[in-house]
């Protein structure tokens, strides 16, 4: 089942919507942006200073936080049960929970040049940390054939004749083993 009325209110920096007879409304301070995922259920809200994705939001269509990401603090967090799951994770870039999947996925920046992938089981249990394909460097969690994915920018050994070298790449939830897709669009 579906919402409707969903409406983004710059001027009061909320979102809103009706769901199952039910209306609701979420105000976020700094907020800038809300979308829809009419596919996987959910509402996102991104705030932050100056437009700055620094706090990110995702609710369920009955208005519960499913997934915040706080690159401020430094922390993911999800409902588990009837428990809220933090776990520090410091210099997020992008972070995203797959809810089917079981696990929670982060790029973070371990220096200057080095960006790690980290999964966590839904407990919060770190499961694997792994460093980019060799000739890639990760840039956004995705979703590929229903399974979490990570798009790579390929150096220029990996952009083929066109100029192409965004690369998905389809994430083993277990082990973080990393197995090419497609081109990234």
């Amino acid at each position: 089942m579906g919402i409707d009325n969903f409406k983004w209110d710059d001027q009061d920096r909320s979102v809103s919507w009706l769901y199952n007879g039910k209306h609701i409304t979420k105000k976020y301070d700094n907020a800038y942006f809300a979308s829809l995922n009419s596919e996987k259920q959910y509402v996102v809200v991104e705030a932050g200073q100056n437009y700055s994705p620094d706090l990110i939001f995702y609710l369920s269509f009955e208005g519960k936080q499913i997934f915040n990401l706080d690159k401020v603090n430094d922390k993911i967090s999800w409902q588990l049960q009837d428990h809220l799951i933090q776990v520090n994770c410091k210099n997020i870039l992008n972070a995203q929970i797959y809810p089917e999947q079981g696990v929670a996925i982060v790029i973070s920046k371990e220096n200057q040049f080095e960006k790690v992938l980290k999964g966590y089981a839904m407990d919060g249990t770190l499961l694997f940390v792994k460093h980019p394909p060799q000739g890639f460097d990760f840039s956004y969690l995705s979703t590929l054939k229903n399974q979490p994915s990570v798009v790579c920018e390929g150096d220029e050994d990996h952009t083929d004749v066109y100029g192409r070298s965004g690369w998905s790449f389809i994430i083993d939830t277990k082990t973080g083993d990393m197995t090419k897709g497609n081109l990234a669009y």
